[in-house]
């Protein structure tokens, strides 16, 4: 068996992926095993990979971008089959941010054996509004571990095989965008618990500077395509988990950014109205995977 296994999500990045690789071998307790699974749409990361000559990496091409959403599925998928009893979910750009990660998550397990997915960050989600709720930081201080609803996007996500087991896999077709949300309520809705280790958590607020902050209620994007993946995944999820409430509310609560984007100029506020409504039109006719470029 293997203690633990794992994957990194990749798009057309071979130099960075190639830093990435090493970080996370360099962890004090590193995978037996890591899959790259590749969305690009050239060779060149596969050539990279073949000249690391690691029999600890295995490699497997998509084929077609299927985002991170598509390449997190098959990623589980292929570390359960080899027989890892966890799983690294990682990003080609976000490494370990420290060398002891893995082993201090990995700890949990001896003490909460019903946790299914660990983290070093995570967040609550307010099931009534569709939002992210920030974890106060004096309730990390007080706490060595504490539950928590969803393992945020690059901060050494790791699940369980008997997650994965359970059938529980991202919606390939989301494509992008709050493809872990997505992931970690169905696996708490299924029973298990999602665990983040409020040691790490503290340090990476450090790092970031963000130990005190307070989220403004709107800001400028500096990327409206990958807003309208975010409401129109949103709405997706809701519907997934029967959030009829939350539903209402995002929809409500978009059209008013909307017409509120204006406040930044004519072009920002029409970009944004126009991606707001196609990301509706496509909610409220079926349409998923990818429809428009990130960049």
């Amino acid at each position: 068996m293997i203690s633990l296994g794992g994957f990194i999500i990749t798009y057309n990045r071979p130099e960075i992926l190639k830093d990435t690789i090493a970080k996370v071998f360099e962890q004090t307790h590193p995978p037996e095993i890591l899959w790259i699974i590749d969305n690009s749409e050239n060779l060149r990361t596969d050539h990279m990979i073949a000249s690391l000559l690691d029999s600890r990496i295995k490699y497997h091409r998509m084929g077609y971008n299927a985002g991170p959403a598509g390449a997190a599925a098959v990623g589980l998928e292929l570390c359960t089959e080899d027989g890892a009893d966890w799983i690294y979910w990682g990003d080609d750009n976000d490494p370990p941010f420290r060398l002891d990660c893995f082993q201090r998550l990995l700890a949990i397990r001896d003490v909460n054996p019903y946790c299914g997915v660990l983290g070093a960050v995570g967040h609550f989600f307010d099931r009534k509004k569709g939002v992210i709720k920030r974890i106060q930081t004096r309730l990390l201080e007080k706490k060595e571990w504490i539950p928590v609803d969803t393992i945020a996007g690059g901060m050494c996500m790791i699940v369980s095989k008997d997650v994965v087991k359970a059938k529980i896999f991202p919606d390939k077709d989301l494509f992008f965008g709050f493809e872990e949300l997505d992931f970690c309520l169905k696996a708490s809705r299924k029973g298990f618990a999602l665990v983040v280790d409020c040691g790490l958590f503290l340090e990476s607020r450090k790092e970031s500077g963000r130990l005190i902050f307070a989220r403004p209620a709107y800001q400028k994007k500096s990327n409206l395509n990958r807003e309208y993946y975010s409401l129109r995944n949103l709405l997706f999820i809701s519907d997934s988990l029967t959030l009829n409430t939350m539903k209402r509310k995002l929809i409500g609560k978009w059209i008013l950014k909307a017409f509120y984007g204006y406040r930044y100029g004519l072009g920002y506020g029409w970009k944004n109205m126009r991606l707001i409504f196609l990301a509706l039109l496509h909610y409220y006719g079926g349409v998923k995977g990818k429809t428009i470029d990130l960049a």
